[in-house]
């Protein structure tokens, strides 16, 4: 009876440690998918306007990956081309669209929402998009404050546990990069041609510049 009453308490502690630490590690993977999925789905939304038509209203509803459908409708195609409305600056993707604001609300109240597994404890996110001048990226973060349960708080851990997860992601359009690319190259020999200027000599003296900078 002794050995009981000492053992069983400790035994009980240890076991329920055990079960808390490995659900406190399922819910720090599931925010660990959840903001990656986030920031990779709002990345291709900033890159490609009109992305979002094809998927549902409210991000991060489901677990699919992508979108489900394995043909697109016809409308969704219309309305996905209609996106770049006739605009040089969605053309060429300066700034950010209108309503992408929206979406990354729309996104930050998805994470609050569809992060938690567990009943307990309280969800924070937050999500943005750094708008840089030669490159755009996505960044998403959630926290999770969880109560320590009773018997864990009688051998020193913390009242509560935060736990964290990010996630970044560049935008990139490989088609956007190749078409701007194109341009430049195609108005540099414009240029070129309109000074006089040899492209050999021109590229003599550019290698010249370098030098003397770096």
């Amino acid at each position: 009876m002794v050995e009981a009453a000492i053992y069983f308490p400790i035994t009980i502690a240890i076991v329920m440690a055990v079960l808390y630490l490995g659900l406190f590690k399922m819910q720090e993977s599931y925010f660990f998918f959840q903001v990656e999925r986030a920031a990779s789905e709002l990345a291709r939304e900033t890159a490609y306007p009109g992305y979002e038509n094809f998927g549902d209203e409210f991000p991060l509803k489901g677990n699919q990956l992508d979108f489900a459908w394995e043909e697109p409708r016809e409308e969704d195609v219309h309305s996905y081309y209609s996106a770049y409305n006739g605009k040089i600056s969605q053309i060429y993707r300066w700034g950010l669209k209108e309503d992408i604001q929206q979406r990354v609300q729309a996104y930050q109240e998805a994470l609050c929402k569809n992060s938690a597994i567990l009943s307990l404890g309280k969800t924070k996110a937050a999500v943005r998009i750094n708008n840089e001048f030669f490159s755009k990226s996505v960044e998403a973060r959630v926290w999770f404050e969880l109560p320590t349960p009773g018997i864990l708080r009688f051998i020193g851990v913390h009242d509560t546990i935060t736990i964290y997860a990010g996630a970044y992601q560049p935008v990139i359009n490989t088609t956007d990069f190749v078409r701007n690319t194109d341009l430049a190259f195609d108005m540099s020999n414009f240029l070129l041609k309109k000074l006089n200027i040899k492209t050999d000599k021109f590229l003599e003296k550019f290698n010249k510049m370098t030098e003397l900078i770096f």
